[in-house]
């Protein structure tokens, strides 16, 4: 309980240090508007991840207590970063006790102790973004370690059929991390355990289980959107090609630094010091995973190649596909590191002792102390669009348009909810102007746009002025909504005001 106290002090002030953008406006608001009532979150197009049954609970209890702000991201993001870390530390652990059991999970916490200030911060402190997924994944292996392997019972494999099916139904990379190597290993030691004619009830059960949570997962979805709530957007799947094979290794390589606290990434505010001494725990993760797929087929274990398929998995396909573009689509494979973590506690923990390792290992966990409390001390950013937010209140201009994702729902949280911002978008028509649409849904309310429910009378942009931009929104919405009753300006900002309520012009 202490070091998780200290653990999340740490966290929350390392968040600090980026900006809350409009993906984690978007969730804060999905939790509000579940705190208010809306508990299936009718009306939502959301991404093709709904994080619903693990961040969006801690978001809505986060919420309850502190209110609604871009605080709400940071000590979310800080809470499910310290709780991955001391998953990872258990899970590490395991059953083995004494001195190595404690070497395990120190060496796991270690490697994720310090994560890396910009970038880092970004992927793995903030808004929700696959890092909170591996927590059901952690949590079955939990499961099956600690219950399932020494004691057998059916409850052990509902558990976790209950866990993966709900880590599907808020994150489909759950599939590839957590279903897919499970299937795998216990389908392999079913077979060993066959040829041998010994049980292999619980390898068959655990392996079906799995397979069944995906079914299980894709009915609750169902059902909830039956029932009138939320959407989720399909999945973006294709392969990129052979010619982006070289651009994707080089992302992937950068983004597993980035995750490891190692980044070397040009314009990131780290120091060359503390990355390059985060390299031992890339390397010891690299080595681990090198000695459990070598186990891949040990009818002893279990954990450990599991974990290493899950790994492989994860950076094949991202590798493969068409996500990386920049480091911040490392988020993507941003479970590579509890998941290397663990392997590394597992793996390399008695090896340590035997080469009586731990003063060199405990010199480097104290160099990540310091990382973490030096990264931590620095300034502390302020909300993206606070200025704008506190404009629009003071004015009492409670609600408004915004021809910009990035501009919209980051304004609505940083204002606490006093000042809604919904996204619009501008198509080109016949006319010349161009209209004010509602966008394609995604991250976004159907309530939001009722005019009916709520009274809309600006529109806010952010482009500079006489920019192309800026004079596609001016246009576009006058010529949707009418001469305006007043244009006014502060700092970036261009704010378009009517007596009327635009919601009723929209299509």
């Amino acid at each position: 309980m202490a070091a998780g106290v200290l653990l999340f002090a740490g966290y929350l002030r390392l968040s600090g240090t980026v900006v809350v953008g409009s993906d984690g406006g978007t969730i804060a608001l999905q939790a509000w508007d579940m705190l208010h009532g809306n508990v299936l979150l009718h009306g939502w197009a959301m991404s093709d991840v709904s994080f619903y049954p693990t961040e969006l609970p801690e978001y809505v209890l986060v919420e309850r207590l502190h209110g609604l702000g871009p605080e709400t991201v940071h000590i979310a993001g800080a809470a499910t970063y310290t709780i991955v870390v001391l998953l990872a530390a258990v899970a590490a652990q395991g059953r083995t006790g004494g001195r190595e059991g404690i070497t395990r999970a120190l060496i796991a916490a270690g490697i994720m102790l310090a994560p890396a200030p910009g970038f880092g911060a970004s992927t793995l402190l903030l808004s929700p973004d696959h890092f909170g997924s591996t927590v059901p994944v952690l949590l079955a292996w939990l499961v099956i370690d600690g219950w399932g392997m020494r004691r057998p019972a059916p409850a052990a494999v509902a558990a976790v059929g209950v866990i993966l099916a709900a880590g599907v139904v808020a994150d489909p990379l759950v599939e590839v991390t957590g279903v897919v190597p499970m299937v795998l290993i216990f389908a392999i030691r079913a077979v060993q355990r066959a040829r041998t004619r010994q049980h292999y009830w619980f390898e068959a059960a655990i392996a079906t289980a799995a397979v069944v949570a995906v079914g299980v997962a894709a009915i609750v979805l169902a059902l909830i959107r039956a029932a009138g709530g939320f959407v989720v957007s399909p999945v973006s799947t294709g392969f990129a090609g052979l010619a982006a094979l070289p651009h994707h290794l080089f992302l992937a390589g950068q983004g597993i630094l980035l995750l490891f606290g190692a980044s070397f990434i040009r314009g990131q505010p780290v120091n060359m010091l503390f990355s390059v001494l985060h390299l031992a725990g890339v390397a010891m993760a690299a080595t681990a995973l090198c000695i459990s797929l070598r186990r891949l087929f040990r009818l002893d274990e279990i954990v450990l190649p599991a974990l290493a398929v899950a790994v492989i998995l994860n950076i094949a396909l991202y590798v493969l596909g068409r996500y990386p573009t920049d480091p911040l689509s490392t988020r993507e494979i941003s479970a590579v590191l509890p998941l290397g973590a663990v392997l590394a506690g597992r793996a390399l923990a008695a090896f340590a002792l035997r080469a009586r390792l731990v003063p060199v290992l405990s010199a480097v966990l104290a160099g990540y102390a310091v990382t973490l409390g030096i990264y931590g001390s620095q300034p502390q950013a302020p909300a993206l669009h606070q200025d704008l937010a506190s404009w629009l209140v003071a004015r009492r201009l409670a609600s408004g348009l915004a021809p910009s994702y990035w501009l919209a729902n980051v304004t609505t949280l940083d204002s606490g909810g006093r000042a809604r911002v919904i996204q619009v978008s501008i198509a080109k028509t016949g006319a010349a102007n161009g209209e004010v649409r509602r966008p394609v849904r995604w991250e976004t309310s159907a309530r939001w746009y009722q005019p009916d429910r709520d009274h809309a009378d600006f529109l806010v942009t952010d482009a500079m002025p006489g920019s192309p931009a800026w004079r596609s929104a001016v246009a576009a919405a006058r010529a949707t909504f009418g001469p305006p009753a007043q244009i006014r300006r502060y700092e970036q900002y261009t704010i378009i005001i009517w007596t009327t309520n635009v919601l009723s012009y929209l299509h």
